[in-house]
């Protein structure tokens, strides 16, 4: 099993019977899935698991915001979940290619979710963390695969201001203000989340170094 601080400090302590003793086979399974012999790979894997579970549960925040006539376009926003949640298996076949595509999964995501919710939402705002990714999963030698694909968000966020998609639901008012409000914590949460992965990276690459 991998070694990797995010594997490893996040374990549960093992209870027996009932929901602890499923939570933990569940997060064991999850590590299993996650691990790999790159830590920048294993990195990029939790993100995508990470994104990936709390996808099915934006609906809910969306609708608890702008209520139910917004559980339409709401449920869209799970779309794109089958992506992430596929990361460790293209992984499996080339964490290089893995490492391409969890950027470029997010950048989607983003640019999909921009036309669900519209402009007002503040979704755009997710470009941030597609870049911050970009930047940490990539090595010296992929120097300017890592500059292309942290500058492609700055640069779809500026084609969309100049040139604004069409929306499917547009909300205003308090219920925008609101939808941009939650839409900038999670981003907050999420670089918490990868500067977590990157001492993770970190601690593995010093463990080798040991070696």
């Amino acid at each position: 099993m991998s070694d990797i601080v995010t594997s490893e400090s996040l374990a549960p302590v093992a209870h027996r019977g009932g929901i602890p003793q499923l939570w933990t086979k569940s997060y064991a399974w999850l590590r299993s899935l996650a691990a790999h012999p790159d830590p920048l790979v294993e990195a990029n894997n939790w993100v995508a698991l990470t994104i990936g579970s709390h996808l099915p549960f934006w609906p809910l925040y969306v609708t608890g915001i702008a209520g139910s006539e917004a559980w339409p376009s709401a449920l869209l926003t799970i779309a794109l979940t089958p992506f992430f949640l596929a990361i460790p298996l293209i992984a499996r076949r080339s964490g290089f290619a893995s490492r391409i595509a969890m950027p470029v999964f997010g950048i989607v995501n983003t640019i999909f979710t921009m036309w669900v919710l519209g402009i007002n939402s503040g979704t755009e705002v997710f470009l941030v963390p597609c870049a911050a990714l970009a930047a940490i999963v990539f090595r010296r030698s992929e120097r300017w695969l890592m500059l292309c694909l942290t500058m492609a968000p700055l640069l779809i966020w500026w084609a969309l201001q100049t040139w604004p998609l069409p929306v499917l639901q547009e909300f205003t008012g308090t219920v925008a203000r609101d939808l941009k409000v939650m839409n900038v914590f999670s981003v907050a949460l999420l670089i918490v989340a990868f500067g977590w992965f990157q001492v993770g990276i970190y601690g593995k690459m010093e463990d080798a170094a040991a070696r």
